[in-house]
């Protein structure tokens, strides 16, 4: 797929969710917004460990997979440093080699010797049955669902298990990951349900067991917690086989732990479902002891081999977290993070392939914002999402139990006698395929031409009166003009869904099962053979008519939102048009399309409702197959491609009015990017295939799909600017107000309004019961729940109220905070205790930011957890800063007084403290206009300073600011931060360009009119580059006589730079004749900003309506002109001296020169006649003074 080029706005580079960085303040005091942060929010991860070959368990027991880990790691080592040794004996001293060799001969005797003892366990019957189970997972689940069914019709009160396992087993089909830790957690829980087959013993659910209970009654419950087991847990899967692959490898202690908690789960309701059914049954104790003792086992094994369940890349990029210093070390240490981000990009390369089109963010704040995301936080967040593939997957099983449709050309298959073609449902079908004595597959060419002259001989016979066979109507004839040869590829791809070239029989009976109720074979094939390429040509041109109205729309979006509208259409125009451009279309009579539109608009009905149930958002490729439904993506793409842009339009619509949230425009751009990489996949698949059958894949994607994939296979073609100067995309001049006129935030859009949001929630109440609080150690308790605060540099504060909750986490002695600053920047704060010797607590924090503000380090002076007070500093060892938290609501806290107030005279401050809160109450409660008059101006006030931020007069705006956040509270500070955020945010990124020469990015691009071929070569305004030679495309050389355009303004790349080159052209040619000229009395041609006339070299104004004239030095030194109705934003054409044509022939130059000689000798009789008048004249004149 065609990557965009450097046509990018700078600003892009981070995402559009980025936030601007905060530089670290000064030693000197100066008042830095890096301090502006603060706190509150959900847990995150603390200090982690990675999945260690050599590591034991929590109890510190090493089990027997860690063992065999351990062995197999003393093996490598000892032919490591084998092959050191080797090399040591050639180019080390001797006594030294014979030290490496005595260190690899211990390694390699210990490594024996625990293999040794390790063999017969690794080679066990148990270890043995877990890697056949892992291994056959996929096979043995068909099998043990239908199974499940019939249990279940005997006792219906686990249906809501069979269900559930049901519907997380055809998710994880569709999400077509291969993760072992998710194979070997659905491997268990596989096992948990082969236990309810013993149910098929139980012949009533009524039946009492020996103690009087029914089955029901003792399992029903039991059945329904693990219904909703099963589904938390494949959204844990969900969850985790989303996160990116670096978050994978630092957190795999925390998500080994969540993932082995289902397991263990799942084995703890396998043993209750045993216990049930053996005390119903009457079986003795000892009996259910050794099951339960036999499952046991089997979880330790699982359960020991979980943690080196692990990819190559994950290996990998531990080694590399391990090396630098391991996951606490790394999730505080911004550089390592940036370096592994890097690797994990390449590894992603390798393990998901080149040219996909959705991939993760890779910003930093991204990044961090997953590392402290706990894994029950990142569960409960993506919630939401499954819930909505859980129901599809639920409807679309329900439909497939209910909704088989019976035809009435269906046969009945009792028996397979005589033949494979007794397998074939469509009476038709099966007469063709049973005269043509085909077996299990046939060529497509065959197949379809003996399959039309079976409906003609029908059709023949039916209109003599002489067929008897009801099914056939007249109707039918009239599409039977489209089963033949010239669409014999549109047919074989309907029934051909491997695209191998041969039908097969389940492949004949997937096809006539799927069409609609009513409709004939021959209809259904019509449909395939022209109605589909009809209704996708109404699509594309729906497609296109709503890019033209969003470009349309563009100049008219609000400056809050124009920047994220950009970035979308830079996002999703290109691809999706690189596949409305390729696509053959075709129109029909309307009779035809009429017959067709019935199904038309039922499929897009039901794309329609799936769309709703996800509200629009597409989170992975496994959604985007539960959205279209089994089969090729490319039978519903258009159509699924135009709901969502048509809801993207409306988005653009409300754009004009309202500010809408940042993350709205890349949703919806990720929503199509994750549509395209299923194109992707397909793309690829068909690739493959086709190299297997000896094919040559661009040759083919001509015609496959009516050519969908040819400019997708090779889009450098279509996309290079000779071809982009022929094509001409489709453009509107306005839109209709009406469209946009009934459309409501609401119902459009998945984002709150940011102007519903600029104050946070109260926050005074107090946080959820932390679970197992009972456990928490009492200096934990102490602390838990909200603080506000303040920190303090060289002024007090040196930035807003901070808030936040402390919880309790997962390990010992350990709490955490998540929550925003006033700047709307995120960090999480993890802190911990120790006792000392006189039992006094001390508290240590650490604060780290998602964004690249440096780490926070913090220690409490008071140890009694009641307030915390201490210092805090950027480095561990140095800690010159004071802070302050209090529980005190925000109101109040916001008028206590400084430290060096209560340094200097505590009692005073406390009086002045308690005065100040109590007014700063009244007036609060009374609302009055001088309260918030007050509000509003130092709202104003610190906006205006804001913006001052990076001027002169630092020292003043820092104290001023000081000011302001000291008398204000987070709420207060965080609206105001809200306000200047979506102001920025009408800032645009300059669009830039690479230069030619110098390689530097330029915010003006000169583009050489004549070097323009596959990619436009581009320069910056140095004269320097702009008349460098440079080598280009396929030999061509760039010189300083080729013509040039100017282009100051942002545009689209590739939309628009095709209409600029064209117009350019157009103009050059009509200048090509020289100089300005006088014209019929006009004034020469003139600068319209020096007024001093022009020579060439000189710049045209290609936008304006009249000639217009720029001198290179007025539009160098000025940055552009704007003058007399002309802007420094409009295009710009370099005119150069005409040149002399040196490729004259030799006659056609003494041609020439005659007539030069010629017009001389005129010239020269000319001014002989001249001449000898002034000389009779003079004689005259000279005579008659004579005479007088």
């Amino acid at each position: 797929m065609p990557s965009h080029r450097e046509d990018m706005p700078e600003s892009h580079s981070g995402g559009p969710g980025n936030r601007a960085r905060t530089p670290e303040p000064p030693p000197n005091g100066v008042h830095s917004e890096a301090n502006a942060q603060t706190a509150s929010g959900e847990g995150a991860q603390t200090a982690e460990t990675l999945p260690d070959s050599g590591a034991q368990d929590e109890d510190g027991v090493g089990d027997v997979s860690e063992r065999i880990i351990q062995a197999s790691d003393a093996v490598r080592n000892a032919e490591r440093g084998a092959r050191a040794a080797e090399g040591v004996r050639a180019i080390r001293v001797v006594n030294k080699a014979g030290d490496v060799v005595r260190e690899v001969n211990e390694q390699f005797e210990t490594a024996q010797s625990v293999g040794t003892s390790l063999r017969p366990v690794y080679e066990s019957d148990a270890l043995k049955k877990v890697r056949e189970g892992i291994n056959s997972l996929a096979e043995s689940i068909p099998g043990l669902l239908k199974a499940l069914d019939e249990v279940a019709k005997i006792h219906p009160f686990i249906q809501v298990a069979v269900g559930a396992f049901k519907v997380v087993v055809e998710l994880d089909l569709k999400r077509r990951d291969n993760d072992k830790k998710i194979n070997v957690l659905f491997l268990e829980m596989k096992d948990m349900m082969e236990v309810l087959l013993e149910l098929r013993s139980v012949k009533d659910e009524e039946t009492r067991g020996p103690d009087g209970t029914t089955i029901k009654a003792r399992m029903q419950e039991l059945v329904k917690r693990t219904a909703d087991d099963i589904k938390d847990c494949a959204n844990a899967c969900d969850t985790y086989a989303k996160e990116r692959l670096l978050v994978k490898v630092i957190k795999s202690s925390s998500w080994d732990d969540k993932l082995k908690s289902y397991m263990t789960l799942f084995a703890d309701r396998r043993k209750a479902f045993t216990f049930a059914l053996e005390m119903h049954v009457g079986r003795a104790v000892d009996d259910v002891n050794r099951a339960v003792a036999s499952m046991d086992a089997k979880l330790d094994i699982v359960l020991g081999l979980f943690s080196s369940l692990v990819t190559p890349e994950q290996r990998e990029l531990g080694e590399l977290v391990r090396s630098k210093g391991g996951p606490t070390a790394v999730m505080v240490d911004n550089k390592s993070l940036d370096e592994l981000m890097k690797v994990k990009l390449s590894a992603a390369e390798r393990e998901a392939g080149a040219g996909h089109l959705r991939q993760q963010s890779d910003s930093l704040e991204a990044l961090k914002a997953e590392l402290f995301d706990s894994p029950d936080a990142a569960i409960r967040r993506n919630f939401e999402l499954f819930e909505r593939k859980f129901t599809m997957q639920q409807r679309e099983l329900a439909d497939e139990m209910r909704g088989v449709v019976e035809h009435e050309t269906d046969r009945v298959i009792e028996a397979i006698m005589s033949g494979p073609h007794d397998k074939i449902k469509d009476r038709d079908i099966y007469e063709v395929w049973k005269e043509m004595r085909w077996r299990g597959h046939v060529k497509a060419r065959h197949f379809i031409l003996a399959l039309r002259d079976h409906y003609v001989q029908k059709i023949e016979e039916f209109k003599r009166g002489e067929g008897t066979d009801p099914r056939v109507k007249k109707e039918d004839e009239g599409f039977l003009d489209f089963i033949d040869v010239s669409r014999l590829q549109a047919i074989t791809e309907a029934f051909d869904d491997d695209t191998s070239g041969l039908i097969t029989i389940a492949e004949v009976n997937n096809f006539t099962s799927s069409r609609p109720k009513g409709w004939g074979i021959a209809v259904w094939i019509a449909y395939w053979a022209l109605g589909w390429q009809v209704s996708m040509t109404s699509y594309i041109d729906n497609i296109v008519e709503i890019f033209a109205k969003m470009f349309a729309l563009l100049p008219r979006i609000r400056p809050e939102n124009k920047k994220f509208a950009y970035d979308y259409l830079c996002s999703v125009w290109q691809p999706i048009v690189t596949l409305t451009a390729a696509f053959n279309g075709a129109i029909a009579p309307d009779i035809v399309s009429q017959t067709f539109r019935s199904y038309v608009e039922a499929e897009e009905e039901r794309l329609r409702q799936s769309l709703e149930t996800v509200r629009y958002n597409i989170d992975a490729l496994d959604t985007l197959r539960l959205i279209t439904g089994p089969g090729r993506i490319e039978k519903c793409l258009f159509p699924l491609l135009h709901l969502l842009l048509k809801r993207d339009y409306d988005i653009f619509c409300l754009s004009q009015k309202v500010v809408i949230s940042k993350d709205e425009f890349p949703d919806s751009a990720d929503t199509l990017l994750c549509v395209l990489d299923g194109v992707q996949y397909r793309h690829d698949a068909l690739v493959v295939l086709f190299k297997q059958q000896k094919l040559d894949p661009a040759e083919q994607f001509k015609t496959f799909a009516y050519g969908l994939f040819e400019h997708w296979h090779k889009p450098e073609n279509f996309w290079s600017m000779e071809n982009l100067q022929k094509v001409r995309f489709s453009e509107v001049e306005s839109v209709d107000e009406i469209e946009i006129a009934h459309l409501e935030p609401d119902k459009v859009l998945n984002h709150p309004l940011p102007m519903d949001c600029l104050y946070s929630p109260r926050t005074e109440s107090e946080p959820p019961e932390p679970q197992g609080k009972a456990k928490i150690s009492d200096a934990l308790n102490r602390i838990l729940g909200r603080w506000n605060g303040f920190f303090g540099w060289a002024t007090w504060p040196c930035s807003p109220m901070v808030t936040f909750s402390f919880e309790a986490s997962q390990h010992d002695n350990l709490l955490q905070a998540r929550s925003v600053a006033a700047n709307g920047v995120e960090y999480t704060i993890l802190g911990h205790y120790e006792p000392d010797d006189n039992g006094v607590r001390d508290y240590s924090f650490t604060r780290v930011f998602a964004d690249n503000t440096p780490t926070q380090y913090l220690i409490d002076e008071q140890g009694n957890g009641e307030v915390l007070s201490g210092c805090w500093g950027r480095s561990v060892n140095r800690l010159p800063n004071r802070f302050y938290f209090s529980r005190l609501p925000q109101e109040v806290l916001k008028h206590r007084p400084s430290p060096d107030e209560f340094k200097r005279n505590k009692t005073m401050a406390l009086w002045r403290f308690a005065l100040d809160a109590a007014r700063g109450e009244a007036r609060r409660k009374l609302f009055s206009w001088s309260y918030l008059k007050e509000r509003h101006q130092r709202r104003i006030t610190y906006l205006r300073l804001l913006r001052q931020a990076h001027g002169k007069d630092r020292d003043r705006v820092s104290a001023e600011r000081a000011a302001i956040e000291r008398a204000s509270t987070y709420d207060e500070m965080r609206c105001i931060f809200t306000i200047h955020q979506l102001r920025k945010r009408s800032v645009n990124g300059p669009i830039s360009t690479t230069c030619a020469s110098c390689e530097k990015r330029t915010r003006t691009r000169l583009t050489c009119l004549q070097c323009s071929g596959k990619f436009a070569v581009d320069f910056c305004e140095a004269a320097s580059c702009r008349d460098a030679s440079i080598p280009g495309e396929e030999g061509r050389m760039h010189l300083p006589s080729h013509d040039i355009v100017k282009i100051r303004r942002d545009f689209f790349y590739y939309r628009d730079m095709g209409k600029i080159l064209r117009t350019v052209r157009r103009v050059h040619e009509r200048l090509s004749g020289g100089s300005p000229q006088e014209d019929q009395g006009k004034k020469p041609a003139a600068c319209v900003s020096c007024r001093s006339p022009v020579q060439r070299p000189y710049w045209y104004c290609i936008d304006c309506n009249s000639d217009t004239f720029v001198c290179e030095e007025c539009d160098l030194n000025k940055g552009g002109v704007t003058a007399e109705g002309h802007v420094a934003s409009h295009i710009l054409l370099r005119c150069l001296p005409v040149p002399v044509d040196t490729n004259v022939s030799v006659e056609e130059r003494l041609s020439s020169l005659e007539a030069r000689v010629a017009s001389f000798t005129t010239r020269f009789d000319s001014l002989d006649d001249r001449l000898a008048r002034i000389e009779r004249l003079l004689e005259m004149v000279v005579s008659g003074r004579t005479i007088v």
